[in-house]
């Protein structure tokens, strides 16, 4: 009886050992640029294993740079993050490691030209009123995210309606509705400029 407990505990042992060989982190050295070379800062970017979907997520720095660890090995889609979804960029494969192989780090270059204009399309008020839906506020959180990781962009925000009502009426729900996105962002620790 203890020998059998002891073998299946050795093989346990073994079984756990070739687990984590195979499913090693690899480093990934990320720059982020322009198409002119230039640093971007507080882009996010996702590497997403085609097939258990997992995301691991990093935001350049001042520097245009992060470093992440992700467990290999698998395909891996590279995503750029936006408001409201995220862009497929490009993928890369981390090879199955053979015994006593080790996985060096992989250097990642990534050249977007970043949106100057976002449209938020799941951002809803009450009807003829400029009071926010809770259905707003997982986009809004996203753009709070997005201010936040890029601390020197200055935004504008704008309203819009439907035909219905006169128009003086209509511009003033419009700009009633963007002051209510401006004080959610506000209320978020978005400074006002």
């Amino acid at each position: 009886m203890k020998l059998y407990k002891a073998l299946f505990l050795h093989s346990l042992i073994i079984l756990s050992f070739s687990i984590t060989a195979q499913t090693s982190p690899v480093t990934a050295n990320v720059t982020c640029t322009n198409f002119s070379g230039q640093a971007l800062i507080g882009e996010q970017i996702w590497f997403q294993e085609v097939n258990t979907k997992k995301i691991y997520k990093g935001v350049s720095d001042q520097t245009g740079h992060f470093s992440i660890e992700i467990q290999g090995p698998g395909i891996y889609m590279i995503m750029i993050k936006s408001i409201g979804d995220a862009s497929d960029y490009s993928k890369f494969s981390i090879p199955k490691l053979n015994p006593g192989e080790t996985y060096g780090a992989y250097n990642i270059t990534v050249e977007i030209d970043p949106a100057k204009e976002f449209t938020l399309d799941h951002v809803f008020f009450e009807t003829a009123k400029s009071t926010l839906k809770k259905e707003s506020f997982e986009e809004l959180d996203e753009l709070v995210e997005l201010l936040n990781n890029k601390k020197s962009m200055i935004i504008e925000v704008g309203g819009h309606t439907d035909s219905d009502g006169s128009e003086e009426a209509n511009q003033i729900l419009s700009k009633n509705r963007a002051e209510s996105v401006k004080k959610y962002l506000i209320q978020k620790v978005i400074d006002q400029k």
